[in-house]
């Protein structure tokens, strides 16, 4: 094996090396932006909850 070819090797297992890395970025980037979604839903749900429960007092008092 001659030194091209073990440069050829290193620089191989260094870019699969690097888009494994590159990968699992992009999963937890997608992951959190999940868990952002959903908390943005929920806070969004709750507002609604709360507005809706001030109509129905408002509506009470009339």
């Amino acid at each position: 094996m001659g030194i091209k070819d073990e440069m050829q090797e290193k620089a191989q297992k260094a870019k699969q090396k690097m888009q494994g890395k590159q990968d699992e970025a992009s999963q937890r980037g997608q992951s959190e932006q999940e868990r952002l979604r959903q908390r943005a839903d929920e806070s969004r749900q709750q507002g609604q909850r709360s507005f809706d429960d001030i109509q129905d007092e408002l509506d009470d008092r009339r």
